[in-house]
């Protein structure tokens, strides 16, 4: 639910510098859902809506840990009022020596309730474009002789956003690396959270 008070901007945005590197730049999911108020929702407009603190980082570490390739450099965010709006392009390094990043982008609503907390957060990002992302580096991997666990590999943050980036020389060390998570290969292994009903036109995941 949105707060009926609007915050200085200097808030908001301290606030979502903290509430970014946490996740997509540190992934402490954990540490990233406390963020979020108590039943907050957050809606992926695939995966479905979960509330709250557990549910969040349940989803993030379970999707994230089978995707470890995959991180989130941020392009742009605009903050009005409340509101942040910002885009990431979701992102692996090339396998194969100089060749460009592999990504496809997505774009996320956040409403700030004071206090460092999130109120909600909307995830669009299409589900084409992200096989596509599969697709071509699993062959970039096949060329470039690669198997096995996906790579831990952040090499590149864009020229976006300066502070939004791990500090040189960091490896990433994201919550669910070395716990007992269960990666979530497919939207039918989800188990908490609520299911968006989808047209059979829809893609598959």
């Amino acid at each position: 639910m949105a707060s009926a008070k609007t915050f200085e901007r200097d808030e908001v945005e301290h606030a979502f510098r903290h509430y970014f590197m946490t996740g997509p730049v540190h992934e402490d999911w954990v540490a990233w859902g406390k963020l979020f108020l108590d039943g907050a929702p957050y809606n992926d407009h695939y995966y479905g809506t979960f509330h709250g603190p557990e549910e969040i980082a349940y989803f993030l570490d379970g999707t994230m840990s089978f995707a470890a390739h995959v991180y989130s450099p941020l392009v742009w965010y605009n903050i009005d009022g409340n509101q942040v709006v910002y885009k990431v392009v979701n992102r692996a390094d090339n396998p194969e020596p100089g060749g460009a990043p592999i990504e496809f982008p997505s774009l996320q609503v956040i409403q700030y309730a004071g206090d460092g907390k999130w109120a909600s957060e909307e995830d669009w990002w299409t589900p084409q474009e992200m096989k596509l992302f599969n697709q071509r580096y699993t062959e970039a991997r096949e060329r470039a002789g690669q198997s096995g666990p996906f790579p831990l590999s952040r090499r590149d943050w864009g020229e976006w956003v300066d502070w939004a980036r791990l500090p040189e020389g960091t490896d990433p060390k994201p919550s669910w690396l070395g716990r007992d998570i269960k990666p979530i290969t497919h939207i039918k292994e989800m188990t908490k959270g609520v299911r968006h009903p989808r047209p059979a036109s829809a893609g598959r995941g």
